[in-house]
């Protein structure tokens, strides 16, 4: 049947149209423009159906402005991409060329085919019941009572955690150690610029999504004093991403920032309001995001989505992730290669290990702003009573991966900052003989409450001597750390200190390989 181009049948796409939030839609020609922050979404383009008759384009658009009505701009992005599935239908461009009512063997043979997205066929069921329910010519009454009873699945959830998929699975603790290792290395090397670091620990402190860190604004950052009004701390307001919400950042969750995070995006949040201040004409309506674009969007500019025009996309905040992690270059020991790390993977690796903490089922959901609780119990299920096996053999070849050493060796204590200073020793204790002896110095002018020697090795402060007896520590950590392991606790428990017992073992690998050229 030969339909003229959706340009040309424009008269179905010119009435007003509001969304849930009582927002226009600007819908001119063939496109509908959604309020919507990631762009790659926001745009309907009806071209896309143009090969439909007018009465079926009809019942398209017709069940579509409902969605606009009555959804959130990612459903409807999500409901219009997904009805042209009907394509895939043999049946359905039978219903094209010869006319006639659409038949059942369209879902058929759409639940029939083998592939990956099947689940989205419920939005297809929900196009033909709202036509039949209204009457639109070619969907019959009969046929949506009996699309009603087929069972259609859900989207697979939940593969990659259970499976712990080296590539897009929950990050391994040795991973994870790696990766935060090189993050806080970047700070003082500034590999990173402040936009990239915050949202990286923003994404590992709370499992964000890219649009939840593309909605933070410098206004969401504040700071509190402690109770005892002693010393300050930093809080965000977390965006939360409900699917029907009517507005964005209509909900938000406050969550505390420890002292090294809080910095970080504190920093980030004065930079940006500096920034803003130094842009001519743009409007006072225009908001500051934490992270924000150089110039405003111009798309935005007088459309009622003006306030976002500063703000990233998701989409472009994942592009920024993306650059950040490849400066960083972490390795994986599973796989040999760069360590692939997404906000995805990291939001897996944030619910896995407060699964592994022993955090309650609910609590958890509500740190992943989840409000079914069916959707954390997949990382219930994972075998969280695997412990890997770490002996010094191991730690020695595995020390270089994690990068857990944050300080310098030197040849001696004359050779350290602070050599000069006894109480800036660091000792070991030799049980054997009885002895304590010393193995480095703090080159930190600042009082430590950290508990020597044990927390020196993860210091960017600590200067180990080459000289040092550092497998008496090394020995004692692996030995409790069997000593945990046989007595069967936790596993959490057992791996408690291995951040540390690779720190050490990569200390000794580096005095061996500057002594003699070869690790020891």
């Amino acid at each position: 049947m030969k339909t003229l181009p959706v340009r040309e049948r424009a008269y179905w796409l010119r009435e007003p149209l509001l969304d849930l939030a009582g927002m226009k839609v600007a819908s001119v020609g063939s496109t509908w423009r959604l309020n919507f922050l990631s762009t790659n979404r926001a745009v309907l383009d009806w071209q896309a159906f143009a090969q439909l008759p007018d009465d079926l384009l009809g019942a398209v658009v017709g069940f579509m402005k409902s969605v606009v009505e009555s959804q959130s701009p990612a459903s409807v992005s999500n409901t219009f991409s997904a009805l042209r599935l009907i394509f895939r239908s043999s049946a359905f461009l039978d219903v094209l060329d010869r006319g006639g009512d659409i038949p059942l063997t369209v879902f058929t043979e759409l639940l029939g085919q083998d592939r990956t997205d099947t689940y989205r066929v419920h939005y297809v069921r929900q196009w033909y019941q709202w036509c039949a329910a209204h009457d639109y010519p070619r969907f019959d009454k009969d046929v949506a009572f009996e699309v009603e009873r087929l069972r259609i699945g859900g989207n697979t959830k939940g593969q990659a955690v259970l499976s712990a998929d080296p590539e897009s699975g929950p990050l391994s603790d040795l991973e994870i150690t790696c990766f935060l290792n090189a993050l806080r290395t970047a700070r003082s090397s500034n590999v990173l610029s402040i936009e990239e670091e915050a949202a990286l620990w923003l994404l590992v402190a709370f499992g964000s999504n890219p649009e939840q860190i593309a909605l933070l604004r410098t206004c969401d950052v504040k700071i509190f004093e402690t109770g005892d009004a002693t010393q300050t701390f930093v809080q965000i307001d977390l965006p939360r991403m409900k699917k029907r919400a009517a507005f964005l950042r209509s909900e938000f969750r406050p969550r505390r920032l420890t002292a090294e995070i809080g910095e970080v995006v504190l920093q980030l949040a004065q930079n940006s309001e500096r920034r803003r201040s130094e842009l001519t004409n743009v409007p006072s309506t225009v908001a500051t995001p934490l992270i924000s674009r150089k110039k405003p969007r111009v798309s935005m500019l007088n459309t009622p989505m003006e306030q976002y025009a500063l703000h990233l996309s998701s989409v472009e905040v994942t592009r920024l992730i993306t650059k950040a992690v490849d400066k960083l270059d972490v390795k994986s020991h599973r796989t040999g290669q760069q360590l692939h790390v997404t906000p995805r993977r990291l939001r897996y690796t944030f619910a896995s290990r407060l699964v592994r903490e022993g955090v309650p089922k609910r609590e958890v959901a509500d740190l992943l702003d989840h409000t079914d609780l069916q959707n954390v119990a997949v990382y219930f299920n994972i075998k969280s009573d695997i412990v890997p096996k770490l002996d010094k053999a191991m730690a020695v070849k595995l020390a270089p991966v994690a990068q857990a050493f944050m300080g310098k060796i030197v040849p001696g204590e004359g050779d350290a900052l602070r050599g000069n200073d006894p109480t800036s020793r660091v000792a070991v204790i030799d049980k054997d003989a009885g002895a304590v002896k010393p193995v480095g110095t703090c080159g930190s002018f600042s009082f430590c409450r950290l508990m020597a020697p044990v927390a020196c090795y993860t210091c960017d402060s600590f200067q180990p001597w080459m000289d040092g007896p550092h497998h008496l520590l090394l020995d004692d950590l692996l030995k409790d750390r069997e000593r945990r392991a046989v007595a069967g606790q936790d596993g959490r428990m057992v791996t408690l200190m291995d951040d540390t017992i690779l720190a050490v073992a990569d200390v000794i690998e580096r005095i061996g390989v500057a002594r003699n050229g070869v690790s020891v």
